[in-house]
């Protein structure tokens, strides 16, 4: 949301101005990720290079530092851009619906992007590959996956399923079959056995044979497998959900240019049904019959500094001190 104070001369009505706008935000976007990253660990920032790529420039500023330059492995870059179509631009959820509303108001791009960000504050949106990762170490080992569908299946306290199902896949989602080939490539490629693609593949298996998920339509989404190719590349959990706001920002951008070319533009307002109580007669209430007028005490606070006043103390919790000085100064009497 800065950048709208460094770039506040763009005009959201001129399409210039809207391309130079989404260009930036998808460039700038990730350097502020990786600069925010290097300040974390407390390693000197690194800048893009003009002669790389998208995915390279991400992977030098991550991996980089002044004394040596990372080895840009074709696997990995590879991987980055594969990850980065796959989460690109998914239909009305909560952070795209959020830029365009805001967007709708004729805000700046850059306030409207960060609103999108905002939105990804909560565990239930851009965190589910993390909350993945955490459920697959917590089950340790494949052996123990079917105690762990069991435990799923009685919901017990604490257990949950995480990345299964979509709100819009009621099938396998197509992003995952892409992601889970890409893991095996990505792992065989770096050379890397992680022990918890094993246990992953595992409770696939289980699960998709299990009638209790099958009834359900849950199956796999694109956060199931995309957390151990993030692992694999030497992401860091504490990023999941900022590598999947870069990628979203191209879809955020683009949802925002085609809303402000369209040519009309009208402020966002979402229709709310009441389902409340139904109309109700209004009754009138009886007239409060007239009280006999209460005749006024004397409050604390006037019979206290009546008593002050009359023996000179003055009331400190239960202790009665005395107001006066315990210095007498005596002024002499002069004649003029």
């Amino acid at each position: 949301g800065a950048l709208s104070c460094i770039y506040s001369e763009l005009d959201c009505h001129n399409p210039g101005h809207r391309w130079l706008a989404c260009a930036r935000l998808i460039a700038q976007l990730p350097t502020l990720a990786c600069m925010a990253y290097k300040t974390s660990i407390g390693q000197p920032i690194m800048n893009p290079k003009a002669n790389l790529s998208f995915a390279e420039n991400f992977l030098h500023m991550m991996f980089a530092t002044p004394m040596e330059d990372s080895e840009l492995n074709p696997v990995a870059v590879k991987a980055i851009n594969t990850f980065m179509i796959l989460h690109m631009d998914h239909e009305q959820n909560a952070s795209t619906s959020t830029v365009r509303i805001a967007g709708s108001s004729q805000a700046n791009p850059y306030a409207c992007i960060a609103a999108g960000i905002a939105s990804l504050w909560g565990p239930a949106h851009g965190g589910a590959n993390e909350a993945v990762i955490a459920m697959l170490q917590e089950i340790g080992t494949a052996d123990k996956v079917p105690q762990f569908v069991a435990n799923v299946k009685a919901k017990v306290a604490g257990v949950r399923l995480m990345g299964f199902g979509h709100r819009v896949y009621k099938n396998y989602d197509p992003r995952a079959r892409v992601m889970k080939s890409l893991v095996q490539e990505v792992l065989t490629g770096l050379k890397i056995k992680d022990p918890l693609l094993e246990v992953a593949e595992k409770l696939e298996e289980v699960a998709l044979k299990d009638p209790y998920f099958v009834q359900r339509k849950l199956y796999p989404n694109v956060d199931y497998y995309s957390g151990i190719m993030l692992r694999a590349l030497g992401i860091p959990t504490s990023m999941f959900t900022v590598m999947f706001a870069m990628s979203r920002t191209v879809g955020w951008v683009s949802q925002w240019k085609e809303m402000l070319s369209e040519g009309q533009l009208r402020i966002g307002r979402p229709r709310q049904m009441y389902v409340g109580v139904k109309p109700r007669e209004y009754q009138r209430r009886p007239p409060t019959p007239c009280r006999s007028p209460v005749k006024s005490k004397q409050s604390f606070s006037q019979g206290q500094a009546h008593e002050e006043a009359a023996d000179g103390t003055k009331l400190v919790g239960s202790y009665k001190a005395r107001r006066s000085t315990s210095f007498q100064i005596d002024f002499p009497i002069t004649t003029l």
